[in-house]
């Protein structure tokens, strides 16, 4: 699982972790410089428990200065099997009307305030590996499908863009938004909620997509069903 990590928006203090009956655990990071806490429980068990907890102080900055990865920025210029167009969304982005505006902060800005005009907020309408041109045809989904379709738009118009879990104030659940890259910095959009990012976002991954960027994964051995489930409590202290 990813863990919330330092940047130039935020600071994480005071965290703590506990994982029930693991032996061993390691903390390293990903490609994409995400924290990521992974370990193994080689005895028999039917339920495991992980108890993540700390300290944010967020919204130090409006945006987070560009670093390179070690494959730069054109793979996140790619699109991938989650958010590449179809018929649709080609048709969308031909009419959007966003070619004449020349910097990418404005582009960016300007998909997110247009998409709540043909695209609505309904929970248990999409599945959770759903693409963008699925989800967009369907014309409803979660932050998952907001994030994608963004991603797919700034995409087409060539503009660097990274799909961003991580919380926020009054949610009960992990939420996604998106990173686009500006002029060297990267801006937070929330495309859901048409909101930029600010002090209400404690960012915890980031990726190409949604499958870089799962907050619980892993594998288990043995019969049975799998059921997992997620809680996040974020509070503001004054």
């Amino acid at each position: 699982m990813f863990l919330p990590q330092d940047t130039q928006r935020q600071t994480i203090t005071d965290l703590s972790i506990d994982v029930d009956s693991c032996e061993k655990f390691m903390i390293t990071d990903d490609s994409f410089k995400n924290k990521k806490l992974y370990g193994k429980i080689t005895e028999p068990h039917s339920t495991f428990a992980v108890r993540i907890s700390g300290t944010a102080e967020a919204g130090l900055d409006i945006f987070e200065e560009y670093t390179d990865y070690p494959f730069g920025a054109i793979l996140l210029k790619a699109q991938t099997d989650l958010t590449k167009p179809g018929e649709k969304l080609l048709q969308y982005h031909k009419e959007l009307g966003v070619h004449g505006l020349e910097s990418a902060y404005d582009k960016a800005l300007y998909i997110m305030r247009t998409l709540p005009d043909v695209f609505s907020y309904n929970p248990g309408s999409t599945e959770i590996h759903e693409t963008a041109e699925n989800a967009f045809t369907l014309g409803k989904g979660v932050c998952q499908d907001y994030a994608h379709i963004m991603l797919s738009l700034l995409r087409m118009e060539h503009i660097p863009a990274r799909y961003v879990v991580g919380m926020m104030l009054g949610e009960g659940s992990s939420h996604a938004w998106v990173e686009a890259l500006c002029n060297g910095y990267w801006y937070g959009f929330d495309p859901t909620n048409n909101k930029l990012v600010n002090d209400e976002y404690i960012r915890v991954s980031c990726g190409r997509d949604s499958s870089d960027c799962s907050i619980i994964r892993g594998s288990f051995y043995g019969y049975g069903v799998q059921k997992q489930s997620e809680s996040v409590t974020v509070e503001e202290i004054n």
